[in-house]
C-alpha cells in the first residue's frame, strides 16, 4: 500500500531537490528572527519542525519580515496558494525571490500532497488554502514538518486548519507617523503584535514594532523621550 501512494505521490524532480535542498540551515533548529521580536518566540526564533500562522491587518508584512531573517541568504521558501502575496514587498522586506519557489492554488484534493513534497524539500512552506483543509490531511502534514524540520507557515491566521498551530502572530496596525498639518508624507507604521500558541508558547505575548520601518524594513519603536533626547533635547526629569 505505502508503495501503491509513493507512485502515485507527485513528487519535485530530483534535480530541483537537489539544488533547494537546505545546507547551512539544517543545522540549526531555532532560526533567526529580528531581535525586537524574540521575545514572541519561547526560543527566541522559530523553532523547526513546527507550524506557524500569522493574522491581522499587518500579518503578511510580518511574515514577510520574519522570513527575511530567518531563511537568510541560504534558506528556501515555499508559496503555495497565495496569489495575492506580494512578491516585490517581500524582496523590499529582505527575501530573496530567486530562492522562492511559488506554486499555483492547487485544487483542495491536491493541495496536501503538493504541500507534503514542499516540506520535504525547503525550509519553510507558505501556504492559504482555499477551503477547509481536513483532519487527517492536516495531522499528516504537521507531522511531515515535523520529521523533516520544516517550518508550516500560514498566512491566513490558521483559519482553514483543523487543528491548534505551534505559534499565532496577529499583527495589527495602531498608527502611520511622517505626516504633518497638511504635509509630509508617511515614514513609518506602528505595529502591536500578539503572539499566542500551546503548550511553551501558550503564554500571551505582545510586542510594538516599526513595520515598515524609515528604511523600509521592520523597526524598533523608540520611546518619546529617546528621541527628544536625540535630537539635542532634555531627558525629563523623574519626579
Amino acid at each position: 500500500m505505502a508503495e501503491l501512494e509513493t507512485k502515485r505521490r507527485p513528487a519535485l524532480s530530483a534535480d530541483i531537490i537537489q539544488r533547494i535542498k537546505p545546507v547551512t540551515l539544517a543545522t540549526r533548529q531555532v532560526m533567526d528572527v529580528p531581535e525586537m521580536l524574540k521575545p514572541l518566540f519561547p526560543l527566541g526564533g522559530v523553532q523547526r519542525g513546527t507550524s506557524l500562522a500569522f493574522a491581522g491587518n499587518s500579518g503578511w508584512a510580518l511574515a514577510m519580515a520574519i522570513m527575511a531573517e530567518a531563511l537568510g541568504t541560504e534558506g528556501w521558501l515555499g508559496l503555495v496558494g497565495a496569489p495575492d502575496f506580494g512578491l516585490m514587498a517581500a524582496a523590499e522586506y529582505g527575501v530573496r525571490l530567486d530562492r522562492i519557489l511559488v506554486v499555483e492554488t492547487p485544487s483542495l484534493k491536491l493541495w496536501p500532497t503538493v504541500v507534503a513534497s514542499l516540506l520535504e524539500s525547503v525550509d519553510v512552506v507558505a501556504v492559504a488554502p482555499v477551503g477547509k483543509v481536513g483532519l487527517r490531511d492536516a495531522r499528516r502534514l504537521t507531522a511531515r514538518a515535523r520529521e523533516q524540520s520544516s517550518v508550516l507557515l500560514h498566512l491566513d491566521g490558521a483559519a482553514t486548519w483543523p487543528t491548534a498551530v505551534d505559534v499565532v502572530l496577529a499583527a495589527r496596525a495602531r498608527d502611520w507617523s511622517g505626516l504633518g498639518d497638511g504635509h509630509g508624507h508617511l515614514v513609518a507604521r506602528r505595529v502591536e503584535v500578539e503572539s499566542t500558541g500551546r503548550r511553551s508558547a501558550a503564554r500571551q505575548t505582545k510586542v510594538e514594532v516599526l513595520l515598515p520601518g524609515p528604511d523600509g524594513c521592520i523597526g524598533e519603536v523608540v520611546p518619546e523621550a529617546a528621541v527628544a533626547v536625540s535630537r539635542g533635547g532634555s531627558e525629563p526629569a523623574l519626579l
